[in-house]
């Protein structure tokens, strides 16, 4: 079929009229037309479009002849047939999924066609939100490319949640919220990453119902009646992950215990393992800072003393006895750290106020770790002051440390102090200094200290600590100032993908779909 006979048929077609149904040869000669040259191709994809709905008895035929032409080599034959799927559908919506389905694959396409293929699909999705909703997870229910699975949902909660619709949208989204709980019981990494903040953050996430459903998920994937290998691939990734999706959800009423339970009882008994990964340092403390908040949240436990009791131990390891010799200067000292698990310990502790009266032992040597952690807190503020007054030139990446510095040195005074009381209390209300917002330029404008100026180590109320004993000076020169967390385990973490055949325990837990199974990636 030459391109001059292929415009006598659509001229036939568009004479017709009313009676264009009648004229099925010369839509059959159209669909042949596909099978031509390039400008043949183009022509018979927009009569095909123009008349589709005219012919039912050859929709099929014309529908596969255009799907053909979305797969020619040519990109621009290509463009043209995707651009002529929404007007085939619009008027015969039993080849909606079929059209559904191509245009979600041609979704993998780059660029231009990529663009086309999207707002083809989006065209289609303005008149039939609902059945195109449900035929893209259909779709990838259906699908075993991992690639293409991931490309449609993402799709679906990136790009058609902000889609402007002829319908009612808190339907559409109670449509798209069950479609992705289902999703989630066989979603592999990467489509949990992607599913998982939608769902967080949707309403269905902030009812209470909704949020211990989801943190039900969490916990499955965490695996948390199971045991935490830190040297297992991805189970580090997985940890933090997952912890961090889980954090939004709890409320006074959705506690966090089980997620705290896990951290204390299979993770921080580990932590010298865990001192052999990858950037180890920064893994550790971004597991101290989700210990932290996730106490916030925490409710009454059973028997807190088991879960305490380990935190104890890692904090006395990061607070160190004062040496026996006499030395002014002190040892390096991990503030964050530290800040994080008086933190936990101290939100814990009040649920068991004899974990520290019972031995007074333990108690004693305690606060002497504490009245030396102290006197490097007195010491890093005095460096800090100094630097200020002094106007001492620092680099710019280290002028946010300059910021969070005092909130964390406080923090940590504040919490010591509490300690301090005979007995102890746990009275204190703080704000983690890396979940301060409000800190600014001016936090750090805090009064010079002179530099010859002897200072006299923090004290308490406290029978216990009252002394005339005086501590020689301490030299602040030797100390090193705070330097808060950076890499791929900060706040803005990502993830390495870890590529392995199988699941494991380190591996996303899925259901039913073995080969879709990924590891955690960003």
């Amino acid at each position: 079929m030459d391109l001059r006979k292929l415009y006598d048929k659509y001229n036939i077609l568009i004479d017709a009229k009313n009676k264009v149904s009648e004229h099925v040869q010369d839509f059959a000669d159209a669909i042949e037309g596909t099978h031509g040259g390039d400008k043949e191709k183009k022509l018979s994809t927009q009569i095909l479009s123009k008349f589709f709905k005219h012919f039912p008895t050859l929709q099929t035929k014309a529908l596969n002849a255009i799907l053909d032409l979305c797969e020619d080599e040519d990109s621009m034959i290509r463009i043209c047939a995707m651009k002529a799927l929404p007007i085939m559908c619009k008027d015969s919506q039993e080849h909606l999924s079929k059209i559904v389905y191509i245009l979600a694959q041609l979704l993998q396409l780059e660029d231009q066609e990529y663009n086309v293929a999207s707002t083809s699909l989006k065209l289609i999705y303005k008149d039939f939100s609902q059945e195109v909703i449900k035929a893209l997870f259909l779709f990838v229910q259906n699908s075993t490319d991992v690639a293409v699975r991931e490309k449609s949902i993402s799709f679906i909660i990136k790009t058609l949640l902000t889609t402007p619709v002829n319908g009612n949208k808190g339907e559409i989204e109670d449509t798209i919220i069950e479609e992705s709980k289902k999703l989630l019981t066989y979603a592999n990494p990467e489509e949990f990453i992607i599913i998982m903040p939608y769902l967080t953050s949707s309403k269905y996430g902030k009812t209470l119902s909704g949020a211990n459903q989801l943190l039900d998920t969490i916990g499955e994937q965490m695996d948390l009646d199971q045991d935490f290998d830190p040297l297992e691939q991805g189970g580090i990734e997985k940890l933090i992950t997952c912890l961090k999706y889980a954090l939004p959800l709890f409320s006074p009423k959705c506690d966090s215990n089980k997620f705290v339970s896990y951290l204390c009882d299979h993770v921080l008994p580990q932590w010298k393992a865990l001192s052999d990964v990858e950037n180890a340092e920064m893994v550790q403390l971004q597991i101290l800072r989700l210990l932290a908040e996730l106490t916030i949240h925490c409710g009454k436990f059973e028997n807190p003393s088991s879960h305490v009791v380990n935190i104890f131990s890692l904090l006395k390891t990061l607070m160190p006895l004062a040496p026996e010799t006499e030395d002014n200067i002190l040892p390096e000292l991990d503030f964050s750290s530290v800040e994080c698990l008086l933190f936990s310990f101290h939100r814990l502790a009040r649920q068991c106020p004899d974990f520290l009266t019972h031995d007074p032992e333990v108690l004693r040597d305690f606060r002497a770790r504490l009245l030396y952690f102290s006197r490097g807190v007195q010491s890093c503020k005095s460096v800090l002051n100094n630097s200020i007054a002094n106007r001492v030139a620092i680099r710019s990446s280290d002028a946010e440390k300059m910021k969070v510095a005092p909130s964390l040195l406080e923090n940590i005074k504040a919490l010591i102090k509490d300690l301090f009381y005979t007995p102890p209390i746990y009275r204190v209300s703080i704000t983690l200094s890396f979940l301060n917002k409000s800190i600014s330029t001016e936090t750090v404008a805090v009064q010079p200290v002179a530099a010859q100026k002897r200072h006299a180590p923090i004290t308490f109320e406290s029978e216990e600590v009252k002394s005339n004993k005086q501590f020689k000076p301490i030299r602040g020169e030797n100390m090193r100032l705070y330097q808060p967390p950076s890499g791929k385990f900060s706040n803005n973490s990502n993830f390495k993908s870890y590529d392995r055949p199988n699941r494991g325990r380190g591996g996303f837990r899925g259901r039913g779909r073995g080969q879709t199974n990924r590891n955690w990636r960003n």
